[in-house]
């Protein structure tokens, strides 16, 4: 099974945040956001990933290095400029086997259930299997319209020549999708968007597009709110993805917690964390590898990543922690 990653963009919306790390590698309850794409294609039987790389791409390549030690060989995609959604599939082509290719956001983490979406793919004529879920204002993200067969039949306003079979739901895009070679055919190595410049033509021209609907979790970390939230959501449920990478959840063996600490559930803190004496850690926070709470500390709904450090007495709720600053949520 071919798989690429897209991890090309340039994290602005995350604003300092995506300055300090590229959005593929922002932790989520301690492992970079990819970590979770990668795994899910890895437990689906891909042996093999492609990642296109651009912001800050010689980092990305530094933490995830060859994909032995995470059970996927990873190759890398370097765009030297910006290609896009499309611009960026086309020039990876070449590292591609023949077949049909998987594609997610390395943003997303989701409760993704891969072999069913392949299983769905192989099962019809379609240039295209997209993922979609349930939105209450799919309009605001570009409005897929699906009818009662399952068949794709508009998609931001572009409607397919062939009539619907029955109603037509609209449903939100996930950015994980199965493309036939047919479809990725109408790519070029040039800037350009995998929905306008592919997935429209083909719509336009009558082409089966198929949707399968996700049930389950979903998020994505383009905002500093959103990656805050995706955080929160599992640390208090961690069972809504499947097999993650690891704990999402408890405090690592290696962490130094003082005896006078406060810890409260849940947390994730990690190995090599320390908490001193009479801090108050929890509800609610991730604490990174090597982050320092000092004494006296109170910390509650708040991400500190590896290396951060929050200092003695201080008082930290909804916000993230980088070894540079400290961004508050309002």
């Amino acid at each position: 099974m071919n798989v690429m990653l897209l991890a090309a963009g340039r994290s602005t919306r995350l604003g300092a945040l995506g300055l300090a790390l590229p959005k593929p590698l922002v932790p989520i309850c301690g492992y970079p956001a990819i970590r979770f794409g990668l795994h899910a294609a890895a437990r689906a039987g891909a042996t093999r990933a492609v990642v296109n790389v651009f912001h800050r791409g010689d980092l990305v390549q530094a933490v995830l290095g060859d994909g032995r030690a995470l059970g996927i060989e990873i190759a890398y995609s370097v765009e030297e400029e910006l290609l896009g959604t499309g611009g960026g599939l086309a020039r990876a082509r070449a590292l591609f086997a023949p077949g049909p290719l998987l594609v997610m956001n390395a943003k997303v983490v989701a409760d993704l259930n891969l072999s069913a979406l392949v299983a769905a793919h192989g099962a019809g004529d379609a240039v295209a299997t997209m993922l979609l879920r349930d939105d209450p204002e799919p309009q605001r993200w570009g409005a897929i319209g699906v009818d009662a067969g399952g068949r794709v039949v508009s998609m931001l306003d572009v409607h397919s020549p062939r009539p619907p079979e029955g109603p037509v739901t609209l449903r939100m895009f996930t950015g994980v999708h199965l493309l036939a070679p047919a479809l990725l055919a109408r790519l070029q190595p040039v800037f350009c968007d995998v929905i306008r410049d592919a997935y429209l033509p083909a719509l336009l021209a009558g082409e089966t597009i198929r949707a399968v609907t996700l049930g389950g979790y979903f998020a994505e970390h383009s905002t500093p709110e959103r990656y805050l939230a995706g955080n929160l959501a599992l640390l208090r449920d961690p069972e809504l993805v499947r097999d993650p990478p690891g704990p999402l959840v408890g405090v690592d063996r290696a962490a130094e917690i003082a005896p006078s600490a406060q810890i409260i559930s849940p947390v994730r803190i990690e190995a090599g964390a320390v908490i001193a004496a009479g801090a108050t850690v929890g509800p609610d926070v991730v604490v990174g590898s090597g982050a320092r709470i000092a004494a006296g500390a109170q910390v509650r709904r708040a991400v500190i990543w590896a290396g951060a450090s929050v200092g003695p007495g201080i008082e930290l709720g909804d916000a993230i922690a980088t070894p540079a600053q400290i961004v508050e949520i309002p």
